[in-house]
């Protein structure tokens, strides 16, 4: 029994390794075209039109130049000056597995082609070479694919193994009518699939990144104490606009505001700025209480 057990573990490792490796040797992209190619999310739109046009106008779709100043000062500052650390895919990718998952597939080469447009696009971003600069980054980001593939087994890697490609992963599984292999997930029904990148971060290297705590109030403020509500239950009542923070209408949910006013008057008496020391002075008292209705720390994110 014990030396069954053996060999189907030993079976069980071999077969992991052979599609990590399978998954090492794919095809690297050496152009920003090139990459932008091999995930063209604009295929989405043709039977997900409603959906893709909402992805578009969410902050996924702006990933890489919305957060620019942070990325920069990572490469910068961080490897640049105070670890003396050489620029690489490898680092690159401490920021870009989560704001441009398709850069896993970019060269060593590219990946830091990429991480240098990051400083030009920031520190030069009024001259010419700046702008040309983001707008290529704004071809990166975080697209269908990205959530439908690349990270879409990443909740349990070393269970699941990478994604296979071509294969469009949901939570739903397939339809009749599909013009793709649809497989079946029930990691994107669950909170730990956005935590991957919104919370800690944790780089093959064993190095840790919290680009904030919202995964670790969620955590310890909300579920410890009997909260059962998803990620996705909140920040896709707009479907793929992922609402937040930026939605007016998702803060007015996401907090309880109470004013209580109590008019008074000073007493007659030496009152800066008042001619008449005599006269009564209307006056209030305001006091305002804010209730957080949501599942994590308020502000965050």
């Amino acid at each position: 029994m014990r030396y069954a057990a053996t060999r189907m573990l030993l079976l069980v490792l071999a077969v992991t390794a052979l599609a990590w490796g399978q998954s090492a040797t794919a095809r690297e992209a050496e152009t920003i075209d090139e990459l932008v190619a091999m995930f063209d999310d604009s295929k989405c739109a043709e039977c997900h039109a409603e959906i893709y046009q909402e992805w578009k106008s969410s902050w996924h779709a702006q990933a890489v130049t919305s957060s620019l100043k942070g990325m920069r000062n990572f490469i910068a500052v961080g490897l640049a000056k105070e670890w003396k650390t050489k620029l690489n895919k490898a680092e690159v990718l401490k920021c870009l597995d989560c704001h441009a998952p398709a850069v896993n597939f970019a060269s060593e080469k590219l990946a830091t082609e990429i991480g240098g447009l990051i400083v030009t696009a920031f520190d030069k971003k009024d001259s010419a070479e700046g702008k040309k600069a983001r707008k290529e980054l704004a071809r990166l980001n975080v697209g269908c694919l990205s959530c439908h593939n690349i990270k879409a087994t990443t909740v349990a890697r070393g269970l699941n193994g990478p994604a296979k490609q071509g294969v469009i992963y949901g939570p739903g599984g397939a339809d009749a009518g599909d013009a793709h292999p649809t497989m079946e997930t029930v990691d994107m029904t669950r909170s730990a699939f956005c935590m991957q990148c919104h919370g800690r971060y944790n780089a093959p290297d064993g190095e840790t990144i919290q680009c904030n705590t919202l995964s670790g109030s969620y955590q310890n403020a909300y579920i410890s104490r009997g909260g059962s509500k998803s990620c996705q239950d909140c920040h896709m009542k707009k479907g793929h606009l992922f609402p937040g923070g930026h939605d007016l209408e998702t803060v007015r949910e996401g907090l309880g505001f109470n004013v209580e006013i109590t008019p008074y008057q000073h007493l007659p008496g030496k009152i800066k700025g008042v001619k008449d020391p005599k006269k009564w002075v209307p006056s209030a008292v305001v006091t305002a209480f804010i209730e957080n209705k949501t599942g994590h720390r308020v502000p965050d994110g």
